[in-house]
């Protein structure tokens, strides 16, 4: 990496406040072949995957996937979601938004919080439960053991009503699948899409880049620019 590339790296992650991440993620599913696999399309459910299906909302059966590379830690992807969120409420009808867990390994709870994600998931609260792990990850972020639990346990009762929290808690505590779909996650990101930050997007296979000048605002309107142009295909 030489030092052009370096002072890139640097602003760009001054101006987005910790969107682009660079890191090295934990991935222990080295004997997946990964190739078989076609990371532009949605993954349906399999022994490599640990039996769970992508989160998908909006348009599963549109000819136009979005798909997100994100750790719930990340303060970029939290800044990110927001902006996301509106883009799906513009193109839900016409375009499959998916997500894809990729916790980096020095954010100490990342890994821990998609395991909560994938838990509120089995019970049809993914969304509002990535939602609420984003805008209170303060709250978690540093905890450790029991306190972190209960952190978890407090924020799926506040977006699952009708949820059953016991389930929730012993479900994110010992589902061995868990740790098959977050792997699956990375190494289908790291191998197939070549992900290396968080937040990756990918429109049909196709990553949105981000400018160095570029705003959340400027981001969001390269991804919808992006979905445009695969419509009108």
């Amino acid at each position: 990496m030489n030092k052009f590339t370096i002072g890139v790296i640097i602003a760009i992650v001054a101006v987005f406040g910790g969107l682009v991440i660079y890191n090295t993620v934990q991935n222990n599913n080295n004997a997946i072949d990964y190739s078989k696999y076609d990371a532009s399309k949605i993954i349906t459910d399999t022994s490599d995957t640990g039996g769970i299906a992508e989160h998908v909302r909006g348009n599963s059966e549109s000819k136009v996937v979005v798909v997100e590379y994100a750790d719930f830690q990340c303060p970029g992807c939290a800044s990110m979601m927001p902006k996301i969120d509106a883009v799906y409420e513009e193109y839900k009808d016409d375009v499959a938004f998916v997500f894809r867990n990729y916790p980096i390994s020095y954010h100490q709870n990342a890994r821990a919080a998609s395991a909560a994600g994938e838990a509120a998931a089995l019970q049809g609260y993914f969304w509002e439960m990535a939602d609420a792990l984003y805008n209170n990850r303060t709250d978690w972020m540093n905890e450790t053991g029991q306190t972190r639990t209960d952190r978890f346990v407090e924020l799926f009762k506040s977006v699952a009503p009708d949820g059953d929290a016991d389930k929730f808690k012993d479900e994110m505590e010992h589902n061995e699948n868990f740790e098959k779909k977050i792997n699956f996650d990375i190494g289908i990101g790291r191998n197939r899409s070549g992900v290396e930050a968080t937040p990756s997007f990918y429109v049909n296979g196709s990553h949105i880049e981000i400018g160095e000048n570029d705003s959340l605002d400027d981001f969001a309107k390269n991804i919808k620019n992006k979905i445009d142009e695969e419509l009108k295909k």
